[in-house]
C-alpha cells in the first residue's frame, strides 16, 4: 500500500503554492487521497493511479463545473533519479466526457523550479534525490455545469541504484497539479509560468495542488554471464549472477526457467528457484548469489552462436531475464611437422590440441601412444613401428606407415586425422 501525505515536510513551498491555487478557476483538480503506489507484479516499474474531479466541495467530493470557454492542465511528477517516465499520460474520463492528453513538456519543470526560487528559503523543487517530469496537456474544452471524473494510470521504470545494481527503494511521487487559461490572448503556445496573473483576483495560471506516495520496492538485476563456449557433443555451465533489493516485507520469490535457441540442447538448472537472502539494512540488497544453467550440446548441431535465458518470475507475474552467448564449434586438430630419426627408425609428430582431453596416436604397424592433457598445447608424439613394419624398415632401411591421430576432448566429441609418414633407418 503507498502511503499518502498531502504535502513534503522537505517541500513547504508547495504550502504557499496551495494558498496561491485557492483563487484559481479550473475544471480539472487533484481529487484528495487518490495518489495511490502500487509495484503490481513484485518487480518491475512502479504503477501510479490519481484522479482528477471538476470543482471539490468541502466535503471533498466532485461538484458541476463553474468554468466555460477552454484550459491547459500542467501535472509534474518528481521520482527517485533515473527513474524511466512516460512520455505521454491520458487522464481517462470515467463515464462521459472527453479524456486529457498529456505530453512531456518540460517547461513545466522549470516553471516550479522559478516559482521555488522565488520564494527562496521556502524549499526547492524537485526535492533532493529525485526528477521531474513535467507535462502539459492538449487544450480542453470545459463544459459548464457538468460533473466530472477521469483516472490516471501510468508507470515508471526503476532506477538503477547509485553503483549501477539493483534498486530497493523506498520509491517516492510527488505530483503537482497545475491550470492555465487559453483564449485569444493566452495562446497554447505560450511559455509555461506557474504564477500567471492579471490582477489578484483574475489568475489566467498556476500550479498550487500537490500530493505524494511511497512505497517499498523490490528489484532483481541478472548480470550478462561472461561468454562461453562448448564443443559440439560437449557441455557447459554458465554462471548467471543476481543482484537483489527490497524494502517489501517480506520480498517476492522467484521461480527459474530456461531456453536457448540452440535446436535440441539440454538445459539443466543449478536450482529451478531463488529466494532472497537477509537484506542489509543500509542498502536493502541480499547477498551476491548466483544462479546456473548446463547446456548439453546435441552431437548433430551445427557449428554457431547461440542464446541461452535465463528467466527469474515471480508469483504475481514480474519476471527479468538474461541472455548468454554460447559460442559452438567443432574441437580442431592441427597437424605439425615430422622430424625422422633415422638412428632409430622413429618419427617426431607435432600435434596441437585445442583443449583439455586425451590424445592417442595409432595405426598399422604402430606402437600406439596414449597422451592426456590438461589444457590447449602443443605436443610431440613418437611414431615408434612394431610387427611387419619394423621389419620393413630394417631389412629395405625404409617403411611407409599411416598414422591415425584421434583427440577427444574432456567434453565434446572426438576429431580423427590421419597422416602417412615414412619412417627412414641409417
Amino acid at each position: 500500500m503507498s502511503r499518502l501525505r498531502p504535502r513534503l515536510k522537505s517541500l513547504p513551498v508547495l504550502v504557499v503554492l496551495a494558498v496561491l491555487a485557492l483563487g484559481l478557476s479550473a475544471c480539472a483538480h487533484l481529487k484528495p487521497e487518490s495518489l495511490q503506489l502500487s509495484q503490481p507484479a513484485g518487480i518491475g516499474p512502479v504503477k501510479a493511479h490519481l484522479e482528477l474531479c471538476t470543482d471539490i466541495g468541502p466535503d471533498e467530493n466532485c461538484g458541476p463545473n463553474e468554468d466555460e470557454g477552454q484550459s491547459q492542465y500542467m501535472l509534474a511528477i518528481a521520482v527517485p533519479k533515473g527513474s524511466v517516465a512516460p512520455q505521454t499520460i491520458t487522464a481517462v474520463p470515467k463515464g462521459a466526457g472527453a479524456p486529457i492528453a498529456f505530453t512531456r513538456n518540460e517547461e513545466v519543470t522549470k516553471a516550479l523550479q522559478d516559482l521555488a526560487q522565488e520564494f527562496e528559503g521556502e524549499g526547492t523543487y524537485p526535492p533532493e534525490g529525485t526528477e521531474s517530469a513535467g507535462y502539459l496537456s492538449s487544450v480542453f474544452d470545459e463544459e459548464k455545469g457538468e460533473i466530472r471524473e477521469w483516472s490516471i494510470d501510468t508507470e515508471f521504470g526503476l532506477p538503477s541504484a547509485a553503483d549501477g545494481g539493483s534498486f530497493g527503494g523506498p520509491f517516492s511521487a510527488l505530483v503537482v497539479f497545475g491550470w492555465r487559461k487559453v483564449d485569444g490572448t493566452h495562446p497554447a503556445d505560450r511559455p509555461v509560468d506557474c504564477y500567471e496573473r492579471v490582477g489578484m483576483e483574475d489568475p489566467t495560471a498556476g500550479c498550487g495542488e500537490s500530493a505524494f506516495a511511497e512505497i517499498g520496492t523490490s528489484d532483481l538485476k541478472i548480470a550478462p554471464p561472461a561468454p562461453a563456449s562448448a564443443f559440439v557433443g560437449g557441455k557447459v555451465t554458465i554462471a548467471y549472477p543476481f543482484d537483489f533489493a527490497s524494502t517489501v516485507s517480506p520480498p517476492p520469490g522467484f521461480g527459474l526457467s530456461a531456453s536457448s535457441t540452440l535446436p535440441q540442447a539440454t538445459l539443466k538448472l543449478s536450482s529451478t528457484n531463488f529466494a532472497p537472502g537477509t537484506l542489509d539494512l543500509n542498502t536493502h540488497r541480499s547477498p551476491a548469489e548466483t544462479r546456473s544453467v548446463t547446456v548439453t550440446v546435441p552431437k548433430t548441431a551445427k557449428p554457431g552462436a547461440y542464446d541461452v535465458t535465463l528467466t527469474a518470475a515471480t508469483g504475481a507475474g514480474g519476471s527479468v531475464s538474461q541472455v548468454a552467448t554460447l559460442k559452438v564449434t567443432k574441437p580442431k586438430l592441427k597437424l605439425g611437422g615430422v622430424k625422422l630419426n633415422k638412428a632409430k627408425g622413429t618419427a617426431t609428430l607435432s600435434v596441437k590440441v585445442p583443449s583439455a582431453g586425451t590424445l592417442s596416436v595409432s595405426g598399422k604397424g604402430l606402437v600406439k601412444v596414449k597422451k592426456k592433457v590438461k589444457k590447449a598445447k602443443k605436443l610431440k608424439v613418437t611414431i615408434k613401428p612394431k610387427g611387419k613394419a619394423k621389419s620393413l624398415l630394417a631389412e629395405e632401411g625404409k617403411a611407409r606407415v599411416k598414422a591415425k591421430i584421434a583427440f577427444k576432448p574432456t567434453s565434446g566429441i572426438a576429431v580423427v586425422k590421419s597422416k602417412s609418414i615414412t619412417l627412414k633407418k641409417n
